[in-house]
């Protein structure tokens, strides 16, 4: 009977040069990029990140707060506290800890033109 053939058995096998220390073959090299000196890292994470937008997002859709076109988020904020219509207080902390960033301070049509 004829043997059964592999797909292995069909490609050329390469010879691999080895280095002769078994350390340098099991890890894979990675390059990693030297820190920048002066240069602070952000102190919060991607996910950080994505709840607080998620918690801004729900800000600006909520009407309770009244409207947002128009204004920051922090003038919108001061707005519904003067009114005393209760805003989060953790709104405003994100607001105030990110006052350079415009996707923390301005609200989701700020591109928008008002007609």
């Amino acid at each position: 009977m004829a043997s059964k053939s592999r797909i292995t058995d069909t490609f050329q096998q390469r010879k691999t040069r080895s280095s002769g220390t078994a350390s340098s073959s099991s890890k894979p090299y990675t390059k990693t990029k030297p820190a920048k000196k002066g240069v602070a890292k952000p102190s919060t994470s991607k996910k950080e990140d994505d709840e607080d937008h998620k918690t801004l997002k729900e800000f600006d859709l909520n009407w309770e707060y009244g409207p947002c076109m128009g204004i920051t988020r922090m003038e919108r904020w001061k707005r519904a506290d003067k009114h005393g219509l209760n805003p989060p207080e953790s709104v405003k902390d994100m607001i105030e800890q990110h006052q350079k960033e415009k996707s923390y301070t301005e609200c989701l049509w700020h591109e928008y033109n008002i007609l």
